[in-house]
């Protein structure tokens, strides 16, 4: 189902229809908010997903992964934590879990970032594998992972583990340009992971390197390069474009060209690389954001009413109803 074709005056969209913790879900989902640019909203999404996710009955945890720039404790009005990450990743805190603290609402809990550690981002891929694994043995409806600026491998590896990514935007050229780089990097890292297409390995690698000799550029042309050398692999390839769908959100939109960008991110995306990129919608420009930040306030706790609160809500419902959708078709 797509939301699309209404995202073009905000007021004409509806709420959708609100569920509450009794949904039907098969498991715990876990959503990831990565970007290929710093400062482009990911905590502001991230703590808002989550604080709409726990307001309406969800339980619901969000994870600070910006190994090294952790700052999810202060936008959710937090004073930085007993135990956090770096006290898992040292060995401190037994268990992830040990590290969750309950915040001032109802529902929702949190996972502080790293503390000042320089070498925090030299993170093992045991580490990794150990987070998320004692994230999938979580017990809430919900975790939220905001994840930190970039393509590291940690990175991509927790945007590809989540049941939904979505990517952050801003409308302007050296976001956008990260934006698709961020898309393919995930795409690619997530063959590199597939044990099937060991055998294209080479024109894996050969994709994720500029300037390359085989000049491979796009998912699109690593699928042509397969199918002249492996036909029967080259249908496999091409359905594993088809099966991968991250999200997109264009944060700070002032204008409706600043809102058209996400259909032609879009459709670039489809047109040049194959992949179906799913434009979930916009958050206006608010200007009270620094405020809520410097009070040490959700913006969703301290201005309810506004339109960022607006376009988190639709956002949240189309996600929880397209949840319930698989989850039907599933059955």
């Amino acid at each position: 189902m797509e939301t699309n074709m209404s995202l073009k005056d905000p007021r004409s969209m509806t709420h959708g229809t609100q569920f509450n913790s009794r949904s039907p879900f098969l498991k715990q989902q876990i959503w990831a908010i990565g970007g290929g640019k710093g400062g482009v909203g990911k905590s502001l999404l991230s703590s808002s997903l989550a604080f709409t996710l726990a307001k309406m009955g969800y339980s619901t945890l969000v994870v600070d992964l910006d190994l090294g720039g952790a700052n999810l404790h202060t936008v959710l009005g937090q004073s930085p934590p007993a135990k956090c990450l770096s006290d898992f990743l040292n060995g401190s805190a037994p268990e992830l879990k040990d590290c969750i603290v309950q915040t001032q609402f109802q529902n929702l809990q949190m996972i502080a970032g790293a503390k000042d550690d320089l070498k925090i981002t030299q993170i093992s891929k045991e580490k990794i594998q150990s987070i998320l694994t004692a994230l999938d043995r979580m017990n809430h409806h919900f975790v939220i992972l905001d994840l930190g600026a970039g393509t590291s491998a940690y990175t991509l590896e927790f945007f590809n583990h989540a049941e939904i990514g979505i990517i952050t935007a801003l409308p302007e050229p050296t976001s956008i340009e990260n934006a698709y780089r961020f898309i393919k990097a995930s795409y690619y890292s997530r063959l590199l992971d597939v044990p099937r297409f060991e055998g294209i390995r080479p024109l894996i690698e050969a994709a994720m390197t500029p300037n390359h000799p085989l000049g491979i550029q796009s998912p699109q042309q690593l699928l042509t390069e397969t199918n002249f050398q492996n036909p029967a692999l080259a249908m496999e390839l091409r359905n594993a474009i088809k099966n991968f769908r991250p999200k997109l959100v264009i944060n700070q939109t002032r204008s409706q060209t600043d809102v058209d960008v996400g259909f032609s991110m879009k459709s670039v995306a489809k047109k040049y690389f194959g992949i179906d990129l799913d434009y979930l919608g916009y958050i206006e420009y608010e200007p009270n954001v620094w405020q809520s930040v410097r009070k040490m306030r959700p913006i969703l706790a301290e201005y309810p009413h506004s339109r960022i609160a607006i376009h988190i809500d639709r956002i949240v419902n189309y996600l929880l109803k397209q949840a319930r959708i698989e989850h039907t078709l599933a059955e």
